[in-house]
This record gives structure tokens, C-alpha cells and sequence, in this order.
């Protein structure tokens, strides 16, 4: 193998909280000699300097690389890094002489493996942050499948041992194929069920086509509309998904490549159900969570017409739940809270806000013969926020 397919060498990134020793260079200087010798690395030269008033940087070449360390001491801080090629040395080591020293109270830290092609990437972790709870969760990487730079967005495709294909936008997790199933057929399936004859149905965004898949599954309906803005996105689910694929070759299906915002404007009382299911409240996608845009929804469906919409996290995200439910009360008379557990969304309780203009969504009005993983039509109710569980979780804090 050449370095395309097993990678130049191993970076680590690390963090230390609560740290000591951090103003003094000669603690500095026995800190990377010591990590080295630990590690079994190779030094070729090293230089530390002192800072005035505080702070101390070293730097350490190594045959295999190089080891570095910079110091904060008025915020207990110091951010160390590490880069060695080859097998033959010891990081965990490296990581234990550098604590002997430094004492951390805290260590955050993150390996990336360098030099690995892309395509042929066995080594590599993805890290999805999550700014509301300030936490990483990190996924292994067999394979990436896309990575590429959209009109609109970072788009990242890879293979995970335990979750199977991920689908990343922007460094967030849109879409596993060990538990997303879940967000897809709460989002479709309640509302198809209990909408009396569903013909016309809209996806807003869903640029991965799941919800279209599962939405073809009721032979009630008719039409479809894929209204997404990044045409990368369905490009590639067409690639790497034959569910996506088999949705995007069926005759009811429409795609709309644009903003929906704007396609859905141009929509008036010709749908039975729309499905809103949007990537974070971020960027452009913001405004797919506000007032103005429910309006248009409102006017683009029938007079018994359904919305379902993603409202986020339960524990990360209580205010956007709370004002997305608060939103759609204004403008039609029945709004309920579905809810499923997602294990690779930060959080997992995840939620929906289901909106009708009369008709109670509790109601299964209809018993499909459709294939589901979860979802159960004799089961309907079980999807829905009991009301009393509901009040309390958008009352305010």
C-alpha cells in the first residue's frame, strides 16, 4: 500500500484544563523531553521560550515529526499537539508524561489520521459539535464515499462501522442508516395516516430522499414534490441510496431544485401534506422556522390539509420547540408534538410539530399496508406527546 491508502501519520490534538507548571519554561522543557523518551520518539531539536508576562511555547522536531506545547498560565491552559509518522511510536505514552507534568485537571482530546486520501480513508474520525451542550461526538471512519463543497454547504458521505452510511451537511448529521429511519417515518407516516386521502404531499428540503420514500408507500398518494435547494445533495443520495434512487425514478415524483421558501409561495390550496424536514435552524435554513413561512404553508394547503415540520432537540433546542409550537398554534387550530428517539442526533428526544386546520392528527384514519421498521398505524396515538407530558415540556423555563 502506498501513503494514498494508509496515510503519511497520526496527529493528535489535545487540551488541558486546570492545568499547573504552565509559567515555568523548565517545566516546559522536561515536559517534551520526557514525552519523548516516553513515547520512543526520536529528537533532532527542540527550542522553548518564555513569554513576558506569562506563557511558555516549545516546539520539539522529532525524526518521526514533531511535538509542540504552548502555555496560558492565566487560564490554566495549554494546548498541546503532536504529529509522528510511522508505527514505532508510542502516543498514549507521549499523552502520559505530558499529564506527569502538567497535572490537567481536564483533557479534551482528537486524533486525525494525515495524509489518507479521501476516497480510501481508513483511519479517520468524524467529529459532529454540538454548541448547545458543548460536546463532540466522534464516529469512526471506514470509507469516505463523497466529500465535496456544494453551492451551499460542506457534504460529507462516509462509511461507519456501527451506523453504516453517514450523511453529513456542514459537519452535522443528517442521516445514518442505523437510526434515522426513525426521524423519517415519524415525520411521513402520522400524517399520512390520519389525513383522509393524502394525494398531494410536498417535501421541503429532504435533499436525501428518505421521506419521499416513505411517503410513496400509501397508494393514496398521487404526487410528490421535492422541493430542495441543493441539488448536490440528491445527486448524491441518487448515487449512494437505492431507496433515493428507486423514489427519484417514480413517475408521481416532481423535484423543484429552489428555495423553498419560494416554491412553496407559489403553491395555493393544492396540497393535502407538507413535510418539513430541515437541516438546523442555521443560515438559510433559518427562516423555514419562522412565522412568515408557515404562513405560506398554511395557504398552500386544502381546507383539511396537514404540516408536519422537525422542530430539533427537546434538550437542546426547548425554545426552538417551544416557539416553532407557539408559531403554528397562531395560525391553525390544531397543533400536536410527535417525538422519537435518535441516538445519533445530539440528544436523542427528538420532536415534531404536527399542524392541521381542523381535523384531530390523533386520529388514524386510515390502516395502509406499508412496510415500516417502527412506525404502526394500530399504534398511532403512542407517536404522539401525551398533553399533559407536552405542557410540561414547553412551558418555559
Amino acid at each position: 500500500m502506498d501513503a494514498s491508502e494508509i496515510g503519511v501519520g497520526r496527529h493528535m490534538i489535545c487540551e488541558f484544563w486546570g492545568a499547573t507548571n504552565l509559567a515555568d519554561a523548565a517545566a516546559t522543557e522536561s515536559a517534551i523531553r520526557n514525552a519523548v523518551n516516553a513515547g520512543n520518539a526520536t529528537l533532532v531539536k527542540s527550542v522553548v521560550h518564555q513569554f513576558t508576562p506569562h506563557g511558555v511555547s516549545g516546539v520539539a522536531v522529532l525524526a518521526e515529526s514533531h511535538l509542540s506545547v504552548h502555555t496560558w498560565p492565566e487560564l490554566g491552559y495549554a494546548a498541546v499537539d503532536y504529529f509522528t509518522c510511522g508505527d514505532g511510536v508510542d502516543m498514549d505514552a507521549m499523552l502520559e508524561a505530558l499529564r506527569e507534568v502538567y497535572q490537567p485537571a481536564r483533557v479534551e482530546s482528537r486524533e486525525l489520521a494525515r495524509g489518507v486520501a479521501p476516497e480510501a480513508s481508513s483511519l479517520h474520525s468524524f467529529q459532529e459539535f454540538e454548541p448547545a451542550a458543548s460536546f463532540r461526538s466522534t464516529y469512526d471512519v471506514a470509507q469516505v464515499l463523497e466529500k465535496r463543497r456544494t453551492s451551499f454547504q460542506d457534504l460529507l458521505l462516509f462509511e461507519t462501522p456501527r451506523a453504516g452510511k453517514m450523511l453529513t451537511l456542514d459537519g452535522i448529521v443528517q442521516l445514518t442508516e442505523v437510526d434515522t429511519y426513525v426521524y423519517h417515518e415519524i415525520l411521513a407516516h402520522p400524517a399520512l395516516v390520519a389525513h383522509p386521502n393524502p394525494k398531494r404531499v410536498a417535501v421541503i428540503g429532504g435533499g436525501d430522499v428518505f421521506v419521499v420514500w416513505e411517503a410513496l408507500k400509501h397508494d393514496t398518494v398521487e404526487k410528490v414534490y421535492l422541493l430542495e435547494l441543493d441539488e448536490d445533495v440528491i445527486e448524491v443520495a441518487r448515487k449512494h441510496y437505492p431507496e433515493a434512487a428507486a423514489a427519484l425514478a417514480d413517475p408521481r415524483v416532481e423535484v423543484r431544485v429552489d428555495d423553498a421558501f419560494e416554491s412553496i409561495s407559489a403553491m395555493r390550496d393544492e396540497l393535502d401534506v407538507i413535510l418539513v424536514d430541515m437541516t438546523d435552524p442555521i443560515g438559510q435554513a433559518a427562516r423555514l422556522f419562522d412565522d412568515p413561512f408557515y404562513e405560506r404553508c398554511e395557504r398552500a394547503l386544502r381546507a383539511d390539509g396537514f404540516l408536519v415540520a422537525q422542530t430539533e432537540s427537546v434538550h437542546f433546542h426547548r425554545d426552538t420547540v417551544r416557539t416553532c409550537h407557539a408559531k403554528l398554534a397562531r395560525r391553525f387550530p390544531h397543533v400536536e408534538l410527535l417525538w422519537g428517539a435518535i441516538a445519533t442526533y445530539p440528544g436523542s428526544f427528538w420532536t415534531f410539530c404536527f399542524a392541521t386546520k381542523g381535523l384531530d392528527p390523533r386520529v388514524a384514519r386510515r390502516q395502509p399496508s406499508i412496510e415500516t421498521r417502527l412506525y404502526s398505524a394500530e399504534d398511532h396515538g403512542w407517536f404522539f406527546v401525551p398533553p399533559s407530558v407536552r405542557a410540561k415540556l414547553l412551558a418555559p423555563a
